[in-house]
């Protein structure tokens, strides 16, 4: 499996190989021609292989390390925007992540708080680190953003599905999941 990170967060990816190698059970390689990063199963679980490229991946996207290692677990996962594929101009680029964004950071630190979902701003890349449950509910709240709906109608839309979410969690307690 191959997985390219940007320049700058080479080193970093880099320094990091040797640890990655030994939590996923895999080989790692740097390939300098192509400037990317190999990683072999060694006939092991190509599952473990795959958690490792998305670490890789999402360091690359400028996700913290700290945050990014938590792929490995069974818990997190990660789903991508690019917002090349939403906004047609580079003004409207700057436009939507400052919708993102908010006033002083104000709509994404919501997001995040409603959510438990890390949203991450890089490039025109916008990076959701969460549980499976609640990345679905962050990447609509972003979608409503983006479609030019009010601050506001993203903030209820985000409170009715944090109490649907309660509703639900609360309805299956202490029955077996089949």
């Amino acid at each position: 499996m191959f997985v390219s990170v940007p320049d700058e967060r080479l080193d970093l990816v880099k320094s990091l190989l040797l640890d990655l190698s030994r939590m996923g059970g895999v080989e790692i390689l740097y390939d300098d021609k192509v400037k990317n990063f190999v990683v072999d199963p060694k006939n092991q679980n190509p599952y473990q292989a795959l958690k490792v490229v998305s670490v890789i991946r999402a360091i690359g996207l400028g996700v913290p390390v700290s945050d990014a290692l938590k792929l490995m677990g069974e818990e997190v996962m990660m789903d991508v925007i690019d917002l090349k594929e939403i906004a047609n101009s580079r003004d409207n680029m700057t436009r939507v992540k400052g919708r993102i964004i908010g006033e002083g950071g104000k709509t994404k630190k919501i997001i995040q708080e409603y959510t438990g979902v890390s949203v991450v701003i890089s490039g025109h890349y916008v990076t959701l680190l969460g549980n499976y449950e609640q990345i679905p509910i962050a990447k609509k709240a972003l979608e409503l953003l983006v479609r030019g709906r009010e601050h506001s109608t993203v903030y209820k839309y985000l409170d009715r599905a944090e109490q649907q979410l309660i509703r639900y969690r609360s309805s299956y307690k202490g029955r077996p999941l089949l």
